[in-house]
């Protein structure tokens, strides 16, 4: 994977800056948790947004 190498590297610099492994596999997955919260809910208020749209034309 391609992503895999870097985060292998951004897991790597956090463990040499003091975190423990699993704090940062902790860390990394509940930043991922809230991109993807997040990105679900730009895609329910763009459709809310294109809805509002189509019934005001």
């Amino acid at each position: 994977m391609a992503i895999e190498i870097p985060l292998q590297d951004l897991i790597q610099t956090a463990v040499r800056a003091g975190w423990d492994e699993p704090e940062v596999l902790t860390a990394i997955i509940e930043v991922a948790d809230n991109l993807m919260l997040a990105h679900g809910s730009n895609a329910e208020l763009d459709a809310l947004l294109k809805a509002l749209k189509r019934n005001l034309e």
